[in-house]
């Protein structure tokens, strides 16, 4: 495993430096005029973004037309982190802060700003949030600046006005994700001093508004961050060090199947050994055996068996943060560089297509998300067409 991963990670490091960029976006703010940019057809990335302007770091929200190689970028007045569509509208996103007080909600086709939003009572977003299936409800996921007590906050979409609030039962929680039953599921990334929080999954009842079951990372120097739960119910999640003093301590990818153990992925020794820091984005293929992970701090990509938990592939990236993947299941897509680049990667073979690589394009973000991929999963047809 050890000389195979060593000259897979070589070959795309010297073709990485070989400079084979097959196209460049320009800084565009109107694109190619004859074509509909917003094509559901067509792979639309949306990522948190920055570039410079005046010698100032200006946020941004960055809309990629792979198929067109054009892109937009809307002016935030911070970096967003999580991405929610409207599942009524699905040129409306809200866009939130993370660990912080500000949250936006954008109309992509007039690539605008229409309000500001912002939490209340000394509570911070997390960074994601989950609309209701309806789109009438939006759960935020958020915590209290002065004990870390987390808690989903329900608001209604349209007003973004509070009705009321859930214990997430942890500390400092991150990501969400709602499944079929209205089960809507919270990583609790914290550990109290006492020892009496502990980083965990929560799934929440939300008809009941009641906890239906915790899941504890089985490795105490781990916490719970992203996770994914696929359609088979499988579990992913991917770790950072509790101890965040340092860059150097491990961080982790556990995987769940179905309704069983919850594992953190021990072998092989020389990729564990490698994934030192925060485990990021994960994103499943089409038949949701396979996990991709990011690891910003490691410059490291890993491919996992979820079926038989074990590694795939790894590849050296420098600084891999989002993962997506594009509208055909064909190859998985990952943001990363120091100067943010993307690349597409075979999902058949595992095989980084160089001839892909696309750069610049802003997506200094943490995530990634296909926006035509998307509107399969929230929306009719009828409406996404």
């Amino acid at each position: 495993m050890a000389s195979n991963h060593n000259t897979q990670r070589r070959t795309f490091l010297k073709l990485l430096s070989a400079g084979l960029i097959s196209s460049g976006f320009g800084f565009s703010m109107t694109g190619c005029t004859h074509k509909k940019f917003f094509n559901p057809d067509e792979d639309i990335l949306l990522s948190g973004g920055s570039f410079k302007s005046n010698g100032k770091t200006q946020n941004c929200l960055v809309i990629i037309n792979l198929t067109q190689q054009e892109k937009r970028i809307i002016e935030t007045p911070f970096l967003p982190h999580g991405i929610s569509i409207d599942p009524n509208n699905k040129y409306r996103v809200i866009c939130f802060e993370k660990n912080g007080s500000n949250a936006c909600e954008i109309d992509l086709q007039t690539k605008s700003i229409v309000r500001l939003l912002h939490s209340e009572n000394k509570q911070l977003f997390s960074g994601h949030a989950c609309f209701s299936k309806n789109g009438k409800i939006i759960y935020c996921i958020e915590k209290n600046t002065d004990n870390h007590q987390g808690s989903v906050t329900v608001r209604n979409t349209k007003t973004f006005e509070a009705s009321h609030q859930l214990p997430t039962l942890g500390l400092s929680p991150h990501d969400g994700q709602l499944t079929e039953g209205n089960i809507l599921t919270v990583s609790n990334t914290g550990r109290s001093e006492s020892g009496f929080h502990q980083p965990s999954l929560v799934r929440i009842d939300l008809k009941s508004e009641k906890l239906i079951e915790r899941v504890k990372i089985d490795n105490e120097t781990l916490n719970c961050g992203h996770f994914t739960i696929t359609s088979n119910n499988d579990l992913i999640v991917a770790s950072a060090p509790l101890k965040t003093d340092s860059k150097n301590f491990p961080g982790g990818v556990s995987i769940r199947l179905d309704n069983g153990s919850l594992s953190t992925m021990t072998e092989p020794d020389v990729v564990i050994k490698r994934i030192t820091g925060e485990a990021l984005s994960i994103e499943t293929d089409q038949q949701q055996t396979i996990a991709a992970v990011t690891h910003p701090e490691a410059n490291l990509l890993t491919f996992w068996s979820i079926k038989d938990k074990k590694i795939l592939k790894a590849y050296g990236f420098e600084n891999p943060r989002g993962l997506s993947q594009t509208l055909d299941k064909k190859y998985f897509v990952v943001s990363y560089g120091n100067k943010p680049a993307i690349a597409k990667i075979s999902i058949k073979d595992l095989t980084p297509q160089t001839d892909s690589i696309v750069q610049p394009t802003l997506t200094t973000g943490e995530h990634i998300m296909n926006w035509s991929t998307s509107l399969r999963e929230i929306m009719p047809k009828r409406v996404y067409s």
